[in-house]
């Protein structure tokens, strides 16, 4: 007797189908454009405008977005690479922005906001294009707390979306000194005021430091440092060690440290499988981590990086936990088993005789390795 593809199956086959007719039918409409615009079949439409819609260059647009458009709905890689070079345009684009609306800003008197603008226009414009949403617990955390040192862990480069998402006003940015020189991003970040640091000098460093301790004291400004120090790329929820820059800072300044947990969201963006599937991702704000009375002795730095450290790894562990346990919920064993299988499979195998137990994913299965592309 021959075997019944299951439901998930027949879906994936008609999908399929659907793609092999959209994807020609596409590229007829694109290449048919321009005969119909030159005839004027388009009521309404100024010259100028037909002349650009005519154009070759939007041809070859639509020519390129309208079928990957479709096809990303149904393959994961294909998904994978329009979803990230839409973020990395819209990044370039941001970037462009940024350096304008850091002149503006600091024509007008508003330089120490240049950040908090930007960071939010950044997330507001491109979280939804990628499919990605973010929500924030423990807000207060940061209205409460300024300035502050500001900690935060550091995955991929998908981080500036969560930036975005935080990032208060009054804030500049701890950076390597390699980031001043890259194009748009660099000339943002010099006229934002961000704080670069050449990682191998350690006594350019030093004197960086008290430096910025005595300027954010005096003009209570915040500053923001990744204290891993690079992305960790890791697939599960963990921290690589932590540089102490960011805690002798805090303590030469006496300003609280305030830690900022992402969620590890391989189940929203994993380069390594080429997989960009969008989702939720929850960001942790903790409570302060007061420097008050400690001085700059290798104990006393020890203890508050160990300190800080601990209470992030127990929070992104948390986050951790609550996502498996979500995502367990909303993907039973057999429609991942199924969704795993290419698209055009055979029919999935008869069910498992009565009183089988169906076979549960082990924990953490879903997540897998994430790699920065960038690295």
């Amino acid at each position: 007797m021959r075997s019944t593809p299951s439901g998930t199956s027949w879906i994936k086959c008609l999908a399929a189908w659907c793609c092999l007719v959209a994807v020609p039918l596409s590229l007829l409409v694109v290449l048919l454009m321009p005969v119909h615009l030159d005839r004027g079949l388009l009521s309404g439409a100024t010259t100028a405008s037909s002349s650009w819609l005519g154009s070759k260059a939007f041809t070859c647009a639509l020519a390129a977005v309208l079928p990957a458009a479709v096809m990303a709905r149904f393959f994961s890689p294909i998904r994978y690479y329009l979803r990230l070079t839409t973020f990395l345009v819209s990044l370039g684009a941001n970037s462009f922005w940024g350096v304008c609306v850091s002149i503006a800003m600091s024509l007008v008197g508003r330089g120490r906001d240049i950040n908090y603008v930007v960071a939010r226009s950044f997330e507001a414009s491109t979280a939804p294009l990628v499919g990605v949403s973010l929500r924030v617990e423990g807000r207060h955390h940061l209205e409460e707390n300024r300035p502050a040192v500001l900690v935060g862990n550091h995955q991929t480069m998908l981080d500036i979306l969560y930036l975005g998402a935080v990032f208060p006003k009054g804030t500049a940015i701890m950076a390597k000194r390699e980031l001043l020189y890259t194009p748009l991003l660099g000339q943002f970040m010099y006229l934002s005021k961000a704080v670069f640091v050449n990682r191998a000098k350690r006594e350019d460093a030093v004197k960086v430091f008290a430096k910025v301790a005595s300027e954010m004291k005096r003009k209570s400004l915040s500053l923001f440092i990744f204290p891993e120090g690079t992305r960790s790329a890791s697939a599960v929820p963990s921290l690589l060690p932590f540089k102490k820059g960011a805690f002798h800072l805090a303590v030469q300044a006496q300003l609280p440290i305030v830690p900022i947990v992402c969620e590890n969201y391989a189940h929203v963006y994993h380069a390594k499988s080429k997989c960009f599937d969008g989702g939720e991702i929850v960001v942790r704000v903790l409570p302060p981590i007061s420097t008050e009375g400690l001085t700059s002795s290798h104990d006393d730095i020890q203890a508050l990086t160990d300190k800080t450290r601990n209470a992030m790894l127990e929070a992104i562990e948390d986050l951790g936990r609550r996502r498996q346990e979500l995502l367990s919920q909303s993907q039973p064993a057999a429609r991942i088993s199924d969704e795993r299988q290419p698209l055009l499979s055979s029919p999935a195998p008869a069910p498992a005789a009565a009183g089988d137990e169906a076979q549960q994913p082990a924990e953490g299965e879903t997540a897998s390795a994430t790699v920065d592309p960038e690295q």
